[in-house]
């Protein structure tokens, strides 16, 4: 079981490598030849559109991967997603027109950066092929499958990138070889995964179903990611393109780190699956993971304080994102828990519970970087990413310890 948890992790982690390695000197070139300000818009462009992809995952591969063992229904979950990306596309686009720009102070969200999001809106149709076609390697433990789309379509991105930079192109050229490389991406998991996806059918009732069964842990993912993103979004509508470009430059280093336990979490999903019923393994199981989660996430904070002057190899101005990197470096371990309390949660079906919690973790959020952001702008935003984590932490490791009181218990008097 470990073996192939760790065969899996690495995996991903090996695609995350690469797509990140090239993620790191994709925004390398683009905060480099775009400068701040230019870097600032496509962070405006990039995050708000990151803010409805969750709701295209919306949870459903966990209630599919659970409800489905054969995964006889991966078409009805492919077209599914489908409609659920045009309708987010339709809605998405609506809400950009909507969104404010001070011409005179250069806050909010101008003409160009609405264009942008434009284009790059179409990757919701292609990111909802990924994440169905994930589904399927996931299930399988075929992890390396999906390293290789990922690693194609990131490689695509690059490539396009620096021939867009070489030839003194715009933000919006950048952003839609961002489009192309998810196209590539999503093509090649269509190919990998050998699953049919014609002639075109759609299953309505199992649809419903799978709606309203992930519809507790989808409205928890995307409040999640609400709370986690929603920091850019607002510096962007409250300040200048420059804070956005500083703070966006941080947060791109440290969004790596945050996805190592999300990685690890995928693997070990189907194994609580397993042993979900035998809830002295499943705890223990948990226990163990909780710790080698902390200590990973503790191990990485040290070498990465120090590497953090490193940004100013980029350009100058860029010693500005130093220290709310720091200050988000400290929350990693935080992180990395809470990913494996989240998961233990969602098998053992407190989805509920992880929607209001992140419900009410999201309007804290909201509500300290609307206080705190005037007048410390990106700072105030690092810290209050760690707080709020740290607050989602203390409550799903008290849900999570009182559910195994109750289910020992359970378990004592189905025995005796």
């Amino acid at each position: 079981m470990h073996k192939k948890i760790a065969k899996n992790t690495s995996s991903q982690i090996l695609a995350k490598i690469f797509s990140s390695g090239t993620g790191f000197l994709i925004t390398i070139l683009i905060a480099r030849y775009f400068g701040v300000t230019g870097y600032g818009d496509f962070i405006k462009i990039t995050s708000f559109v990151a803010l409805f992809y969750l709701v295209i995952d919306f949870g459903i591969n966990a209630i599919f991967l659970r409800e489905d063992k054969n995964l006889s229904h991966f078409k009805d979950i492919f077209y599914l997603r489908l409609f659920l990306s045009l309708f987010v596309f339709i809605i998405s686009n609506l809400i950009a027109l909507l969104l404010p720009f001070n011409l005179l102070l250069g806050i909010g969200f101008s003409t160009p950066v609405k264009l942008g999001i434009f284009i790059f809106s179409f990757t919701l149709f292609f990111q909802s092929i990924i994440y169905s076609t994930s589904a399927i390697f996931q299930k399988e433990l075929k992890y390396n499958l999906y390293s290789y789309t990922i690693i194609a379509g990131s490689l695509v991105n690059l490539l396009l990138v620096i021939a867009i930079v070489s030839l003194k192109g715009s933000i919006l050229t950048v952003i839609a070889s961002y489009l192309v490389g998810s196209i590539i991406t999503a093509f090649l998991g269509i190919i990998l995964a050998r699953r049919k996806i014609l002639p075109f059918s759609f299953n309505y009732t199992f649809s419903k179903k799978m709606i309203l069964a992930s519809f507790p842990l989808g409205v928890m993912l995307v409040f999640n990611l609400v709370y986690f993103r929603v920091d850019a979004i607002l510096l962007s509508l409250l300040k200048t393109s420059q804070d956005v470009g500083v703070y966006g430059l941080s947060y791109k280093f440290f969004d790596f780190l945050v996805a190592l336990p999300l990685f690890l979490s995928n693997s070990l999903y189907p194994f609580l699956l397993e042993n979900k019923k035998n809830t002295r393994k499943f705890f223990l199981l948990v226990k163990n993971y909780i710790l080698v989660f902390a200590l990973i996430g503790l191990f990485l904070v040290i070498p990465f304080l120090f590497l953090s002057p490193l940004f100013t190899l980029i350009r100058k101005e860029y010693v500005l994102s130093i220290l709310p990197f720091n200050y988000l470096l400290f929350s990693l371990p935080i992180f990395f828990v809470t990913s494996i309390l989240q998961w233990s949660l969602i098998t053992l079906g407190r989805q509920k519970f992880l929607m209001w919690t992140y419900l009410i973790s999201t309007f804290v959020n909201v509500l300290l970087n609307l206080i705190f952001i005037p007048s410390y702008s990106y700072l105030a935003s690092a810290i209050i990413t760690g707080v709020t984590e740290l607050m989602v932490m203390i409550i799903l490791g008290v849900k999570l310890f009182n559910l195994k009181i109750i289910l020992e218990r359970e378990t004592e008097s189905e025995t005796t």
